[in-house]
């Protein structure tokens, strides 16, 4: 609401309204309820254990904070707009996306799973492997960019298989396995590499 002022030398009123005032309060206004929502889905994903889904660590990665309006300017509002927009744009910002998500990758890869909960337990160790597998070969030459992802998440799979282990005890083996899962990657890629020249 504009507020009025009065020139007591002439007697008249006018509006002093600033445009910049209610453009900061219609976004504050955006803003805090986007982030109602995003914040309860954060609360949603941290009581369901889905703290490993994309939406959340890329949530803790920016610092974790609680989204909010409180004492920030327009600059400020934009950022904070884009961070809210951008963790609730993500499927796996809500239980039934991280689920479905995780189901999706576990067809992809074939990884086998008898409970939401235990593929959801097993994703957090292969994901963690994966990335370890990835820096592991990017210190061999950039192997990682030619092989890609699919290829290692494949990769962990077979090997997962193929000694029996079960990714739910955590990551108590992690570090012998990435040395073999990348041993796997640079052989069968060095493999391809002679079979495409010959």
């Amino acid at each position: 609401m504009a507020r009025k002022t009065y020139n007591l030398s002439i007697g008249t009123a006018w509006s002093n309204s600033d445009p910049q005032d209610a453009r900061i309060r219609a976004l504050k206004k955006e803003i805090s309820r986007k982030a109602s929502m995003a914040n309860k889905r954060v609360q949603r994903l941290e009581r369901n254990d889905l703290k490993g889904t994309p939406a959340y660590q890329n949530y803790i990665s920016g610092g974790g904070q609680k989204f909010s309006v409180k004492g920030k300017n327009y600059n400020q509002l934009q950022a904070e707009l884009a961070r809210v927009n951008r963790f609730i744009n993500s499927e796996t910002s809500t239980v039934r996306g991280a689920n479905r998500v995780a189901k999706q990758i576990a067809s992809n890869v074939g990884l086998k799973f008898n409970s939401v909960r235990e593929l959801q337990n097993n994703l957090g160790t292969f994901f963690e492997l994966a990335s370890k597998v990835e820096q592991y070969l990017d210190s061999m030459e950039q192997m990682a960019n030619v092989i890609g992802y699919q290829k290692i998440w494949e990769a962990i799979n077979d090997y997962v298989k193929e000694q029996r282990i079960d990714l739910s005890n955590g990551s108590q083996a992690l570090d012998g396995m990435i040395e073999k899962v990348s041993e796997m990657l640079a052989n069968e890629q060095q493999k391809q590499f002679i079979d495409n020249f010959w």
